[in-house]
């Protein structure tokens, strides 16, 4: 039992219900992969995005794979998915231009024309899944993040080839909706659930209820940003 009485199989139970749900995404009719990555461009490169055109290619036995080549002016990139693509054009920012897109900021003054690609390169990942993230980062800094600042940091992870980001933002909802199933009252789910700082070592066991309770408008405003997150990664 917690201190809370609160049985711990039904927080490991807990946990398994938000790993199903975090495995997947709501949004089924998310833009294809050429018009996703045509939107990420926009959002980085304001006014050069028409530059670039986003093709896709099959999987390279199975693996990530980017291209990148001149064709009429413009800069082709291929990509089996939405991510490679991304991957492509940073690759191009990178290393043909000599720019880039960072966390505190970006040097992405390009040049007009931009330069061409000769030869084609193609590189193929060697990791299948990218991981990013860890569960303290959602108490650091990630519980106070709006959407915009969402945006930018998948945008950014997109261009650096993450493709298994962690993703808990607002599973305080999905407990309090397994907890409510399971006959616990609003009293004992506020008072297990700790407050935003401390709410990775809530889910690591460490503790319940420190810095608590949360208000029900923060559980319900990061459980609508985690839809919001899902549908764009």
């Amino acid at each position: 039992m917690t201190p809370h009485g609160i049985p711990r199989r039904a927080t490991c139970g807990w946990a398994l219900v938000c790993l199903a749900f975090l495995s997947c995404t709501e949004d089924a009719t998310a833009a294809p992969a050429p018009q996703a990555v045509r939107a990420l461009a926009q959002r980085v490169l304001p006014g050069r995005a028409d530059s670039f055109v986003f093709e896709a290619v099959p999987a390279a036995d199975g693996q990530d794979v980017f291209e990148i080549e001149s064709r009429e002016g413009k800069v082709i990139i291929r990509g089996n998915n939405g991510v490679s693509m991304a991957m492509g054009l940073n690759w191009y920012l990178k290393h043909t231009c000599r720019h880039h897109v960072s966390w505190y900021g970006d040097r992405l003054s390009l040049p007009a024309p931009l330069p061409m690609v000769k030869p084609k390169v193609r590189r193929v990942a060697w990791a299948r899944y990218r991981y990013f993230l860890n569960y303290c980062c959602f108490g650091y800094s990630l519980p106070w993040w709006d959407w915009s600042q969402w945006e930018r940091l998948i945008d950014w992870m997109a261009l650096n080839g993450i493709n298994a980001p962690l993703s808990v933002t607002g599973q305080e909802a999905v407990w309090q909706a397994v907890g409510k199933r399971l006959e616990l009252t609003d009293e004992q789910m506020r008072a297990f659930l700790a407050g935003p700082p401390y709410l990775p070592f809530g889910w690591m066991g460490c503790l319940d209820g420190w810095g608590g309770p949360l208000p029900q408008s923060w559980i319900d405003r990061h459980e609508q940003l985690e839809k919001k997150i899902l549908a764009r990664q």
